[in-house]
């Protein structure tokens, strides 16, 4: 009977043993240990030794627990770190697509398993661990990146927005207006719950709010400009240029700065510079329009029954009116007679220079009335 016992408790070993083998845990030193003593005893029973036998299979059973505690411990080892690899996978994605922010309840969950699984995995908790780091994957299966907020097109719609109302540009383009308005409306309302149609909606406003903005100031331009020109002609006609100068050629640096604002889309700017310069085309025709602008040239004319001469020529209104002046007039171009040193002899086609006395103003070359 206690061979019959022993031989049972031997069967027992190997097939634990063989089971330990299929583990794979042949480098494992209980199990090594294990089959040292599960040969002795079975060399003890052959040679019939029956209590040593059952002495060294004892010995060889606390071995092959050891060792299968051992490999139960190293599977879940191997299963605890297999999810610890996919969750900090997982949090390093999480934290890529800003879900801190965007996903802050999940988050904060997985962030507080993740450190838990860490410190159950540094203590060899492996079941433990697992189940954290499980939490941590189930916890962050449904987070995906996060469109974000059309800020930079919501920014721009309302800049544009803003000047359309401050000019009253609508009425110009209302087609485009209200299309632009139903865009706006519909992408401002989907902020922060579909950014990505947002962000279409608000590109489809600013377009239209730009063809709004481009019509409206395509007229706007042209009656500005008209305004321009037309303050300009006006000082032109009372010779503002040369009456009021530092006024026209305010008006002329203005006139210039609005064309190359309109050109260049800045429109408000455009529309101070343009208002500008026709202020100031106004005062210069207010100033010279007082003023008296006398011609600095005049060229010598043949007059068969009244000879052109320095005395005739000083006693024209349009010279000195006065004939006394002559000297005045000769002194300033003695140079271009044949004889300087004679007065009386001058030709017709000399164009002579007109010296402005005090208080003249002089420009150009006098013309004959038709």
């Amino acid at each position: 009977m206690k061979k019959i016992v022993i031989f049972l408790v031997l069967a027992a070993l190997l097939t634990s043993a063989s089971g330990l083998f299929a583990q794979n845990l042949m480098d494992n030193a209980d199990y090594r240990k294990g089959m040292e003593y599960q040969n002795l005893s079975k060399q003890a029973f052959d040679e019939g030794d029956y209590d040593k036998s059952i002495e060294y299979s004892k010995l060889a059973t606390d071995h092959f627990r050891k060792a299968r505690e051992y490999a139960e411990m190293m599977r879940q080892r191997y299963i605890a770190h297999n999810l610890k690899n996919r969750a900090a996978d997982r949090m390093k994605y999480a934290d890529y697509i800003n879900a801190e922010k965007n996903f802050p309840l999940e988050y904060t969950g997985a962030k507080a398993a993740y450190t838990a699984a860490e410190k159950a995995f540094s203590n060899e908790e492996y079941v433990v661990s697992g189940e954290g780091y499980r939490k941590v994957i189930d916890l962050l299966k449904d987070i995906k990146p996060v469109t974000p907020i059309p800020a930079e097109e919501l920014a721009k719609a309302d800049s544009l927005r803003e000047t359309i109302a401050k000019y009253d540009l609508g009425p110009a383009r209302p087609a485009e207006k209200a299309r632009a308005d139903a865009a706006y409306d519909g992408g401002k309302a989907l902020v922060d719950k579909d950014n990505v149609r947002a962000k279409t909606l608000l590109t489809e406003a600013i377009k239209n709010y730009e063809l709004v903005i481009d019509g409206a100031v395509g007229d706007m331009a042209a009656k500005q400009q008209a305004g321009m020109e037309a303050a300009r002609k006006r000082a032109d006609g009372v010779n503002a240029g040369i009456l009021a100068p530092e006024e026209y050629g305010d008006g002329q640096k203005n006139q210039n700065f609005a064309e190359m604002q309109f050109r260049s889309k800045a429109y408000e700017d455009a529309w101070q510079s343009s208002e500008k310069s026709i202020a100031a085309f106004n005062r210069a025709y207010d100033r010279a329009k007082g003023e008296k602008l006398l011609p600095e040239y005049y060229t010598v004319r043949l007059i068969p029954e009244r000879r052109d001469c320095f005395w005739r020529i000083a006693g024209y209104d349009f010279v000195y009116n006065d004939p006394w002046k002559w000297r005045v007039l000769y002194e300033a171009n003695k140079h271009l007679l044949a004889d300087p040193k004679n007065p009386g002899i001058i030709e017709p086609g000399m164009r002579f220079r007109i010296p402005s006395l005090a208080g003249e103003k002089r420009a150009g070359d006098w013309q004959p009335k038709k």
